[in-house]
Order: C-alpha cells, then structure tokens, then sequence
C-alpha cells in the first residue's frame, strides 16, 4: 500500500468518525423550548445548498455519499460562479443585457449534509430521487402556467410584467423553501397563537395560524393559508389555497396542493426542514424532500428594483422597440 492509498484511508476514516460523532450528537440534542413551552425553532436560517430538488444521473441512485464522492461529481463553485457570468452580467448581448456579477451569487459550496453523508437530491420520497409526476403531469403544469394574464413581453404598463418583476412575490422559492442563486436566508418568529415565516427574497412572510382550521376565504392569499401544530419536537406548517396568479407562476403546485412543512431542531445551529406535497392533480403520489438549514446572525433589507428603475427601463424599452418597429413600417 502506498503512501497516498495510506493517507486516503485514514482521511476516509476520519470523515466516517466525524459523521458517526454528528449523528451521535443529534440523537442526544434536546431541543430548547419556548417560555409557552413549545419547541424553540425562532432565529434566522440558511438553506443555500447545491444538491438539486431531483437526483442528477452522475449518482447512479445514490442518496447519499461520501465527501471524496461529492468532491469528485460536483463542479466547484469557483466553476459554476464562473460559468453563470460568462452567460450572464460578463456576456451581455442584443437579447441580454447582463445580470448579477459573481459577488452577488452564493449558491451554497457543498450539498447538503444530512446525518453525516451529503444528499444527491432533496428528494427523498419517491426513493429514486425523481418528482412522481402524472402521465399529463408537466403539461398540465405548463398550461396552468399559460394561464396567468401577465408575462415577458406584455409591457403596456407596470400590470403586464410577471410577478417577480413587480416585485409582489419572489422569484425563488418560499412556499416550500428551495435553494436559489442568493439570499437563501429566512427568519422564524413564534407567538402562542401564530408563526412567522419570513423569506430574506422580497420580504415575503407567511402567517401560521396555529392550533386554527383553514378559513373559507372570499380571496386567495399569496402563499396561501396555513395552519400550524407541534408534533413532538417538529413545528408542521400545512398550506393550501394558493393564490391563482402565484399558482401559475410557481414550478410545483396547483390550485389542488396541500404543502406539509415541518422545521426540526436537531442542534442549536441546525434545522432539519422538509416539505411533503400532495397535488393528485400533477403527481400520481405525494412526495417529499429535506434538507438542512443553518443559523445565521441576521437579515439584510431586500431592496426590490433599487427603487424601481429597472420597471421604468423595462417600459421604455418596449416604447423604443414599439418605434422602431413603426420606423421600419
């Protein structure tokens, strides 16, 4: 055996120690309480990761794997930083004018670790990692989608742009929450009666009502409603009547969905967060996916458009490219 195979194996072993001491550690964690004697989920968590919602092929099915194995299959994020400005904000052309440089982006640098071993996918239901989608699933979803009376190219007014661009509700995920490009940040807040869901993107926040049933609104709200309880020492977040226009927007939901969501403490610093989505008009099963989030000191104000000039050059290009196309008649 050679000194490199030597040192491998020892570095391998270390490794394993250090994951079996983790899951050790969380197995005897107590989580904290509330002073209304509630499981204490409060603060400020981070969900940045780059293990995707579905399994890459790469992992041959594996859920989990070693850190060598992660090194190994997953580009660096110096690479992919680089690779997102080359066909972004480093690459602008007649269809592009450029976006976010790589100061901005933090994607998370490792995928996410779970008892020890990292994730292939934050699915974790259905066991092959894939969205059980239905037969019409994904066109059905497509066409739902379609139907939203706003999107790219409708710039008569402030009112044709998408949802994201009018900054009404984030272009990342916050109903359930999924790693995106940046500001994977969201708070908890707890009260006897409710919780606070506050996503970092756009500032949007969900109300759990707790111990309450769902309401027979005259309105969908956006992120829907929610009801919550304590099971153990899981705070369940349950969510239906999304929204129409958000409905449409999103990737995974329609107007059918129940999203179950439940924030574990499993560590002072650590969340163990999963969501569970039960659509039988998209899927042909419910499925879920988990993941951890981390402890992080605070928020920053998310300053939409930087008041509104991005809008105001949106609709003055569209009045440029209206002339132009009047020029050329």
């Amino acid at each position: 055996m050679n000194r490199f195979v030597r040192l491998s194996t020892r570095i391998a072993a270390l490794l394993a120690s250090f994951g079996m001491a983790a899951a050790l550690a969380a197995e005897d964690y107590v989580p904290p309480k509330t002073a209304f004697g509630v499981p204490d989920v409060q603060g400020v968590w981070n969900f940045k990761t780059r293990t995707g919602l579905e399994r890459a092929e790469q992992y041959n099915g594996e859920l989990e794997v070693d850190e060598a194995t992660m090194l190994e299959k997953m580009v660096s994020t110096p690479d992919y930083i680089a690779f997102l400005e080359a066909t972004g904000a480093e690459a602008p052309g007649p269809d592009n004018v450029g976006g976010y440089n790589g100061f901005w982006i933090t994607p998370g640098d490792a995928l996410a670790q779970m008892n020890g071993k990292f994730r292939t996918s934050l699915i974790v239901d259905p066991p092959d990692g894939q969205i059980p989608w239905k037969e019409e699933g994904q066109a059905l979803r497509r066409s739902q989608q379609g139907e939203l009376p706003m999107g790219l190219g409708e710039s008569d007014g402030p009112e044709g742009r998408t949802l994201s661009d009018r900054c009404l509700v984030s272009f990342s995920s916050t109903a359930p929450f999924m790693s995106s490009l940046y500001n994977n940040h969201m708070q908890i807040v707890q009260s006897p009666t409710h919780v606070v869901l506050l996503a970092e993107m756009v500032h949007n926040a969900r109300i759990v009502r707790i111990g309450q049933e769902f309401r027979d609104l005259p309105y969908e709200q956006w992120l829907g409603d929610s009801i919550g309880y304590y099971e153990g020492d899981a705070l369940v977040v349950q969510t239906r009547n999304f929204n129409p226009w958000q409905v449409a927007k999103e990737r995974l939901i329609s107007n059918n969905v129940t999203l179950t969501e439940r924030f574990t403490r499993v560590a002072d610093d650590k969340i163990h967060y999963s969501f569970t989505i039960d659509d039988p008009e998209l899927y042909s099963a419910p499925w879920t996916a988990e993941m951890p989030m981390y402890n992080n000191e605070g928020l920053y104000e998310y300053a939409c458009h930087e008041g509104n000039y991005a809008m105001r050059a949106i609709l003055a290009g569209a009045r440029r490219e209206e002339a132009d196309a009047a020029n050329a008649q």
